[in-house]
């Protein structure tokens, strides 16, 4: 990501809730996994909409497509590696289509098991096997940055760090909460940040976590992280079930609001999460010019 340390860039919104919402399936575990082939008009229309709305950075559809989210849909082992594969390549391919000429595409690798329960952690051996692989096929496909979202434990996201620091592409951490001086299991934000460092991480953000958590972390992360940094919270009053289901959200203008603190804070990156869709992205784009304006 070639970007000064005033400019802001504007992440999309969410595709799995977007894809709910039109009406797909997305049953656990393999949640959106497998719809890049699917239905893959869907993932290219969600993109193009997001364009629209003024985003700047288009996140991949591949938070499920790995090996392993296959295997735990009753997949045989080599089935599982080749139709995650191939639904991770066309995810890639479908965000590089709606792209075109300065759009960034970053390609997702989210928890191995599931981003909402860090003490499903596999362990490092898995771990380590498993994002590397991840990694390289991300960037054997084309993207312009890997993103680690949605990372709430610490010892996957110290061995997703760990084994992808050779590559030659630039990577992006963003971390799930339990609050806004921990992460989802727990360990405490002013260690973390700090240890982040040595991973030569170009970027740190906070996503799908609620907007008064992301306020609070906000604080956090300015006083033991200098480099560039972003959020993209989910959009509702509540955090959503684990099959991505949002009761009540803030309205476009409370979310708004929301954009302008972060901006206000020195962001770098917005965007939204879970339950948002292109017109909050719109509302994040006309807050981020009008602060431009200003």
């Amino acid at each position: 990501m070639t970007s000064s340390n005033n400019q802001v860039r504007l992440l999309d919104g969410a595709m799995g809730t977007e894809l709910m919402r039109v009406g797909l399936d997305l049953p656990l575990p393999i949640w959106s996994g497998d719809i890049n082939l699917t239905h893959p008009d869907y993932v290219r229309k969600i993109h193009k909409a997001y364009l629209t709305g003024g985003a700047d950075i288009l996140t991949t559809n591949t938070f499920r497509t790995t090996p392993r989210a296959y295997r735990n849909n009753r997949y045989a082992e080599h089935e599982a590696r080749l139709r995650s594969h191939e639904s991770l390549e066309m995810a890639v391919k479908l965000a590089r289509q709606a792209a075109g000429d300065g759009i960034i595409v970053a390609g997702s690798i989210a928890p191995l098991e599931d981003c909402y329960e860090p003490e499903l952690f596999p362990g490092v051996e898995f771990a380590q096997r498993e994002f590397r692989e991840l990694a390289i096929w991300l960037q054997d496909a084309g993207v312009d940055a890997l993103l680690f979202e949605t990372m709430g434990c610490w010892p996957e996201i110290k061995t997703a760090l760990s084994v992808t620091g050779d590559l030659q592409i630039p990577r992006w951490l963003s971390l799930i909460l339990k609050n806004g001086n921990a992460l989802l299991d727990g360990t405490d934000l002013t260690n973390v940040l700090p240890d982040i460092k040595d991973y030569g991480i170009e970027m740190v953000l906070l996503n799908c976590n609620l907007c008064s958590i992301t306020a609070q972390a906000v604080d956090v992360l300015l006083t033991n992280w200098k480099g560039l940094w972003g959020v993209y919270p989910n959009v509702g009053a509540a955090m959503p079930t684990k099959e991505g289901v949002i009761e009540e959200k803030l309205t476009i203008e409370e979310f708004a609001n929301e954009i302008n603190k972060y901006l206000t804070s020195g962001a770098n990156v917005v965007g939204a999460c879970c339950g948002s869709n292109p017109d909050y992205i719109s509302a994040a784009r006309k807050a981020i010019d009008l602060a431009t304006e200003n």
